[in-house]
């Protein structure tokens, strides 16, 4: 499923001082958990969730050529497209369109969808 990110209101994320070049930190932005990388072209945001297994990428080490090894096991995902890199990840991530404002990295996600009940309308439950 695709998102149209150009509808989306730009969240402030960090102050730009927060996140030196050759560094990331993971940030809830809108109620999402995002990795976002300072590389020597700028800021970029992913989701901090390894495609393989879900584990958060934010303890991984940002490698030379802006990606990011998922340190669980090993899957390596470029942090500009999101793209899977190396096995055993083959599904790219979430991107996030970012942009610096007034020293604020801001970046443009969805909301998180609420968790669905298992309740139906009115109060009736589900067996």
């Amino acid at each position: 499923m695709n998102i149209d990110l150009t509808n989306l209101p730009f969240m402030p994320a960090a102050p730009i001082e927060d996140i030196p070049v050759g560094t990331a930190k993971c940030l809830d932005v809108n109620g999402r958990n995002v990795l976002i990388a300072h590389l020597p072209d700028g800021f970029h945001a992913v989701e901090n969730r390894c495609s393989h297994a879900a584990s958060p990428l934010d303890c991984g080490r940002i490698l030379r050529g802006g990606q990011v090894l998922c340190p669980l096991h090993g899957a390596r995902f470029d942090l500009k497209t999101g793209a899977a890199k190396t096995a055993p990840a083959f599904r790219p991530l979430p991107v996030y369109a970012v942009r610096v404002s007034n020293g604020t990295i801001e970046v443009a996600v969805p909301v998180k969808a609420a968790p669905v009940t298992s309740r139906r309308p009115f109060g009736i439950e589900l067996p």
